[in-house]
C-alpha cells in the first residue's frame, strides 16, 4: 500500500472513530476542507453538509442526544482519493433527540461512508447509515411483532396525530400537516 493510501486510510478512520467517540471538535478542521460536502440523509431540520463548522454541530448535537459512545471503524478500504469506511456506532440514548425524551436503551447502529480525500482532507463524503434500525431501538421495537417499517411510520402517524391533552386530532389535522 502506497504511503498516500494509507495516509486517506488512517484520515477515514479518524474521522470515525476519533471525532465521534471523543466527541473533540477541534479534530474538524484538521480532518475536513473549509469547503467539504457531506451527502446524508440526517432527520434533522439543520444542515450539518457544508464544512468542518456544520460537522461539529452534528457531532455535538449527537453528544448531547447519546452517552457511552463507541464508534468503531470495521473495514476500510482505500483506492485512488477515495476511501470507504464500513462502522459500527453504539451508545445509551440519554438526552432528548428530535422530540424523544431519554430512553436510556443501548443502541447499536451501522452504517458506511465515501469519501473523496484532496490535500489530506475530505473534500465530500456520501455517508448511508440504518436510521430505521435506530429509531426502532429507541421506541423498543426491535426484533419481533411491532417491529419493521410500517409499524414504525404507523407509531410516528399516531403521535403526529395527538392533541396536546391527549386525544386524536381531527384527520388531516395533525402537526405535520402545513
Amino acid at each position: 500500500m502506497t504511503d498516500d493510501l494509507a495516509a486517506n486510510r488512517e484520515l477515514g478512520r479518524r474521522f470515525r472513530e476519533d471525532l465521534w467517540n471523543s466527541g473533540e471538535l477541534a479534530l474538524a478542521d484538521e480532518l475536513f476542507a473549509r469547503d467539504c460536502l457531506i451527502h446524508a440523509r440526517v432527520p434533522f431540520p439543520i444542515d450539518f453538509a457544508r464544512g468542518p463548522d456544520a460537522l461539529r454541530h452534528l457531532i455535538f448535537f449527537y453528544h448531547l442526544a447519546f452517552t457511552e459512545i463507541r464508534v468503531t471503524a470495521e473495514q476500510i478500504v482505500a483506492e485512488g482519493d477515495t476511501v470507504v469506511v464500513r462502522w459500527t456506532a453504539r451508545g445509551r440514548h440519554t438526552g432528548h433527540l428530535l422530540g424523544l425524551p431519554p430512553t436510556g436503551r443501548e443502541t447499536v447502529t451501522t452504517g458506511i461512508d465515501m469519501l473523496r480525500i484532496v490535500d489530506g482532507k475530505i473534500a465530500e463524503g456520501w455517508v448511508s447509515w440504518d436510521t430505521l434500525s435506530l429509531f426502532e431501538q429507541l421506541m423498543g421495537l426491535v426484533d419481533g411483532e411491532g417491529s419493521g417499517f410500517l409499524t414504525l411510520l404507523e407509531r410516528f402517524q399516531a403521535a403526529a396525530n395527538e392533541t396536546p391533552d391527549g386525544g386524536a386530532a381531527p384527520i388531516g389535522g395533525g402537526k405535520g400537516d402545513r
